[in-house]
């Protein structure tokens, strides 16, 4: 570690080949977990272009996400009761509540987060007929009713910052419906490689049960090896899509739910 410090700080990085600095962050990233404010983290993030402000550098690789996002989230929400509510917890620039929107007109759709997220999904949005709420997810408690349906789409994995996790997590359990449903889509780590906050699916479920919420179902999406590879690349087109599905097939085959950056859980609030 001597030797990344002695690169990053010296002014001798800038002589140092792309290359050899990708592997000598993704060693420090191995052995160093930084802890931050993600709060202002996220707040930053915004002002970056398109699907960069909430995912990564390739737009291209996010659309592919977006599109299994997209079919992970849809069962759930086309079988969601008519009229029902739906809450999208860090709803970054409002794509999720789009897709929501598109799959069915009847629901009502709160979406929440950042000030500076919310200013660009309304813009992007305005005729959707989403309820933007700007709060952070820890402080968040509801509008007054209960939801038949809340999704996290990588923002409670976000929340480096353990005690405002689970206060968000125990945000969500009160704030759903009985036999409501809680869908995660989110990278739960404990491994300093992939963590955001150092909390895994096993912590989730075990601190969930205590208010009444069991896991029903876990898979996941994006194969982490793939995922790190192609996600800030300059790849694009068939090249990108044929590494992105290549790296799919693998999850399905090693293992859905462990080699998955992104875990798929599914609660649901018993009675």
């Amino acid at each position: 570690m001597r030797i990344y410090q002695y690169i990053s700080t010296s002014g001798v990085s800038k002589f140092i080949p792309r290359p050899i600095k990708v592997v000598f962050s993704n060693i420090k990233k191995m052995l160093v977990y930084e802890n931050y404010d993600s709060t202002e983290y996220w707040r930053k993030r915004a002002s970056c272009s398109g699907q960069a402000a909430v995912l990564w550098k390739n737009q291209g690789y996010n659309e592919l996400y977006r599109a299994d996002q997209g079919r992970i989230v849809e069962p759930w929400v086309r079988s969601l009761p008519q009229n029902a509510a739906v809450l999208d917890i860090g709803c970054g620039i409002g794509i999720v509540a789009s897709m929501i929107r598109s799959m069915r007109q009847d629901v009502s759709i709160d979406a929440v987060d950042f000030e500076e997220m919310i200013a660009i999904a309304r813009e992007k949005t305005e005729k959707l007929n989403i309820n933007y709420v700007a709060s952070s997810s820890e402080e968040f408690i509801g509008l007054g009713y209960k939801y038949n349906l809340i999704i996290s789409s990588g923002c409670y994995s976000a929340i480096r910052d353990i005690a405002k996790l689970k206060k968000s997590l125990k945000n969500g359990a009160n704030m759903l419906a009985d036999d409501g449903i809680i869908l995660m889509i989110d990278p739960f780590h404990r491994w300093n490689f992939l963590a955001r906050a150092k909390f895994n699916t096993n912590d989730v479920v075990t601190y969930l049960r205590q208010f009444g919420l069991s896991l029903t179902k876990k898979s996941g999406v994006l194969f982490w090896p793939f995922r790190v590879l192609l996600s800030n690349s300059d790849y694009s087109g068939l090249k990108l899509e044929t590494q992105y599905r290549r790296g799919e097939r693998l999850l399905k085959i090693l293992g859905q739910h462990f080699w998955a950056d992104y875990k798929v859980l599914i609660f649901k609030k018993t009675l």
